[in-house]
């Protein structure tokens, strides 16, 4: 249930990308700190705004999902443009490629071969993004086999979108030392 309240908290999230964060957590969680770490924010200037997610497993607390994330790599991207009199427009997402910090490509994993708990988790949060964007909103969603990344294990995730490596050193934040 934790999992799917994320995923719906997950893609309103991404809507407040449209305003600049001024304010950092005060005492934060261990669960805080990895959601903030799993979420980038990139303001490109005139090119509009480019928000990536990864749904890791320090962030979920249902014990049914957190085997999923450790397994697989689920990434959300959004990439947005404001136009000068305000009206948001949402870029379809093209050519992501997902590497280890060794340069290694994750395989995606199509669709029809997607565990169903993931395909639940991309569909509520689909569904949350299309009602609070009055249907406008486009998430880029996908999953990939993990291989050597884990986000409690030393190592790195690389996200290359529109000519930016975005990159996520594990351990993350929000794991738990042994």
């Amino acid at each position: 249930m934790r999992a799917l309240r994320f995923a719906l908290a997950f893609a309103p999230a991404l809507l407040v990308a449209a305003t600049p964060a001024l304010a950092r957590l005060w005492k934060p969680t261990p669960e805080q700190l990895a959601l903030d770490y799993v979420t980038i924010n990139h303001n490109k200037g005139a090119e509009g705004r480019v928000m990536l997610g990864w749904m890791a497993s320090p962030v979920i607390l249902a014990p049914t999902v957190k085997p999923l994330l450790d397994k697989y790599v689920v990434l959300s991207i959004v990439h947005t443009r404001q136009a000068p009199g305000g009206p948001v427009t949402w870029d379809d997402i093209q050519g992501v490629q997902v590497t280890d910090g060794n340069g290694q490509a994750l395989k995606e994993v199509m669709p029809d071969a997607m565990p169903p708990a993931l395909v639940g988790l991309i569909a509520s949060s689909d569904a949350t993004m299309r009602q609070s964007t009055q249907g406008k909103g486009k998430v880029y969603w996908s999953v990939w086999e993990a291989g050597s990344v884990n986000a409690c294990q030393r190592g790195k995730l690389v996200v290359t979108y529109d000519s930016e490596a975005y990159s996520f050193d594990t351990p993350m934040p929000g794991c738990m030392k042994n």
